[in-house]
């Protein structure tokens, strides 16, 4: 398949990219995204005017109710249990970029779990914040549209889709080096998105694509789109649509395989390898850095750990007075150096 030689040829020289959609695993047979809807529209039906399945979205009632819906939102997302073979797949394909249109942390948490570095970042239209040049040695997994970890960002109502379209037509718009990166894509692939979506289309245009040579998409569902709206993304965005289901993943998987491209991936030997990570995932450095402490206990990893956590004290203390720009690069290598110690640690 030549589209795929040719994905594989850009994935060598950081030129291509992957975008998940809302539709990426089912849960119970149902789409991600739509079973976490309809669970809040059935629990909070007495909050809730109206709920546009075909958007996604709803009209609240009261917009006082949305900090509480927006909390369950997030719960129900952090206890699910994605598919990890899926993610493991992703993982192990060296995209630079992977963009997500999901406002969870699934790929990033299995990342973490497989030992793969990278960085993990969202959008948030009154918040920016920079990110480092994404390599298929330290890829970027970013959310698009906002990130349960902040729940505020999560979009619920069109109020908040046209707050998140705002932003990135205007200040603060997309990270500058991500949207550099992705002028400088070549091949961009689709996986798990209704394209018939009228906000999914004005996403498109507002990605920066203008040296695209391949848009190529596959859908989840064994159903593609129809032929017209197949004929209108192709004449509008360029985008073609190979396979069905999940085929396009797995062939891309099995060509990296051939070429020896896959990314190495491991999972954590001994429980306090795993906990260390886990915590560094959530962002809870303090309790990974107390946990790495009393794991290196009395061996030649003490020093290093107990380096860490004073440069990791230390930048607390500076951070009142330091930009966001040289903040979270810092913090960053801090997490880098408390995973490296932890590969270290003997196994169980």
């Amino acid at each position: 398949m030549p589209d795929i030689s040719k994905i594989v040829s850009d994935l060598k020289s950081d030129k291509a990219a992957l975008i998940l959609g809302p539709e990426i695993f089912d849960v119970d047979g149902v789409p991600l995204q739509r079973y976490v809807r309809s669970n809040i529209e059935k629990n909070y039906s007495q909050q809730i005017a109206s709920f546009y399945e075909r958007d996604g979205l709803f009209i609240f009632k009261n917009q006082d109710d949305k900090p509480e819906i927006a909390e369950a939102v997030a719960e129900l997302y952090r206890d699910l249990t994605p598919d990890e073979e899926l993610f493991r797949k992703i993982i192990e394909i060296p995209f630079s970029i992977v963009l997500s249109v999901n406002p969870d942390t699934y790929l990033s948490d299995v990342a973490y779990r497989l030992g793969v570095p990278h960085r993990f970042s969202a959008f948030y239209p009154n918040l920016p914040e920079d990110i480092e040049p994404p390599t298929k040695e330290l890829p970027l997994i970013y959310n698009v549209t906002g990130c349960i970890n902040r729940e505020a960002s999560l979009i619920l109502d069109y109020d908040d889709l046209l707050q998140l379209l705002e932003g990135m037509v205007s200040a603060p718009k997309l990270p500058e080096r991500l949207r550099n990166a992705l002028g400088d894509t070549k091949s961009f692939v689709f996986l798990g998105f209704q394209f018939d979506r009228w906000h999914t289309q004005l996403l498109l245009r507002l990605l920066n694509m203008r040296q695209a040579v391949r848009r190529i998409a596959t859908p989840t569902s064994a159903k593609s789109p129809d032929n017209d709206t197949q004929a209108f993304l192709l004449n509008q965005f360029k985008i073609k649509f190979l396979g069905t289901g999940l085929s396009l993943l797995d062939k891309l998987h099995q060509a990296c395989a051939a070429e020896n491209m896959l990314r190495e991936t491991s999972l954590p030997e001994s429980a306090e390898q795993g906990d260390i990570i886990y915590f560094v995932s959530k962002g809870q450095l303090d309790t990974a850095l107390e946990k790495l402490t009393i794991a290196t206990k009395d061996t030649s990893l003490a020093d290093n750990a107990a380096l860490l956590s004073g440069q990791h004290k230390v930048l607390l203390q500076e951070k009142p007075y330091l930009d966001s720009r040289d903040f979270f690069p810092r913090l960053n290598k801090i997490a880098d150096s408390i995973l490296n110690i932890a590969k270290q640690l003997p196994g169980s």
